[in-house]
């Protein structure tokens, strides 16, 4: 790659760090295997990147490439038996933040997470892609669906979800 494309790729990575960090999060809960996760998605980044024509948006494309990784990731993790431990930390709170709202918070971020952890890899992908505030024309594109199923699907999803949550929270 030339060094201006090494450019391009850096500033892409830290434009979309934050967005492929949550996507990690939402396959992987120890910070070892997010953090690993996060780099394979990378390199599959790094090597794509010249094949990118511009054919989708870039987000598309990036979504896409970091979702085909992270389910392969998952999939090979899954046979080769790596232990999936709960993190101790997901999120931090925000300035001002008590210990106790923090504690709340963290405690329903991974509780959010490992339900979206136990979903059906395509579901998984499209919440996570939702709550990223993707369009969902875009997320079609991504997940090769209608933009119809893609509405039906967060619905149901989001709903799922909530009663996960309020299961959850009535314990």
């Amino acid at each position: 790659m030339t060094e201006a494309g090494t450019r391009d790729f850096e500033s892409m990575a830290r434009q979309w760090q934050g967005p492929l960090r949550r996507l990690c999060a939402g396959y992987e809960r120890s910070e070892a295997a997010r953090e690993e996760l996060f780099q394979e998605i990378l390199l599959a980044l790094w090597r794509s990147l010249p094949a990118y024509r511009g054919d989708s948006s870039l987000r598309t494309w990036l979504f896409r490439v970091a979702h085909n990784v992270a389910g392969s990731h998952v999939g090979r993790s899954a046979r080769e038996g790596r232990s999936r431990e709960v993190p101790a930390e997901l999120v931090h709170g925000g300035a001002g933040a008590s210990p106790e709202e923090t504690a709340g918070d963290r405690e329903s971020v991974e509780i959010l997470n490992e339900l979206i952890r136990g979903l059906k890899p395509l579901d998984r992908q499209i919440i996570l892609l939702h709550l990223e505030e993707v369009p969902q024309g875009e997320i079609a594109r991504i997940v090769g669906l209608s933009r119809e199923n893609v509405s039906t699907r967060v619905h149901r999803i989001r709903t799922a979800l909530v009663e996960g949550m309020n299961r959850r929270s009535a314990r």
